[in-house]
């Protein structure tokens, strides 16, 4: 490897994966789930839980934020520089990157497909959500195909791009239960 290879990497740090993996994965989101609610026994109600994955959703990006701006890698560097000369390349493309690091970092997919990046908005697929089964394997199937949930995501993907000063819409296309797949779109404001 050359010393430009070196400083110049396009990867996603390991540390950073495995750290947020570690804190708000399948199992860290299963064992807050237990934590919260107990095991067993009567679902927490619909409020509740919405506020419970509401609160994870926020948690997660804002963690997400704060380890991929501590470790960059030369695409995000690029992009952040490109930005600056070029104010329309922020939206969506600089909260994409953490979105997809939050998603990366934490489920059973290589890449996030993504349906739609234009600065119109993002759209993007979660084939194969882990936290979705571990919610379904921890509070029961009938507790999972409520969707609560829908509320991590849609939270992260507010928290990513009010972080970066954009006011945004945020809505669930597809969700699992019915479609096989969660589908979500972000709009400006």
């Amino acid at each position: 490897m050359t010393s430009a290879e070196t400083r110049y990497s396009f990867d996603l740090a390991e540390e950073m994966a495995q750290q947020l993996e570690q804190e708000f994965g399948p199992e860290a989101l299963r064992g807050e789930l237990q934590k919260a609610f107990g095991g067993g026994g009567a679902s927490p109600k619909g409020a509740q839980a919405d506020s419970f994955f509401t609160d994870f959703g926020r948690r997660w990006m804002q963690r997400t934020i704060e380890l991929g701006e501590q470790y960059t890698d030369r695409t995000y560097e690029t992009l952040k520089d490109a930005a600056k000369k070029v104010e329309t390349l922020s939206f969506p493309f600089i909260s994409q990157r953490f979105i997809e690091i939050a998603y990366l970092s934490t489920q059973p997919v290589y890449s996030l497909p993504i349906v739609e990046n234009s600065g119109r908005g993002l759209t993007f697929r979660m084939p194969f959500c882990g936290h979705f089964k571990a919610i379904r394997e921890g509070m029961g199937e009938e507790f999972a195909d409520q969707l609560h949930c829908k509320n991590a995501c849609l939270a992260a993907c507010q928290t990513a791009f009010e972080h970066f000063g954009f006011s945004v819409a945020v809505a669930m296309d597809a969700a699992v239960p019915k479609d096989e797949y969660c589908q979500f779109s972000i709009r400006r404001a």
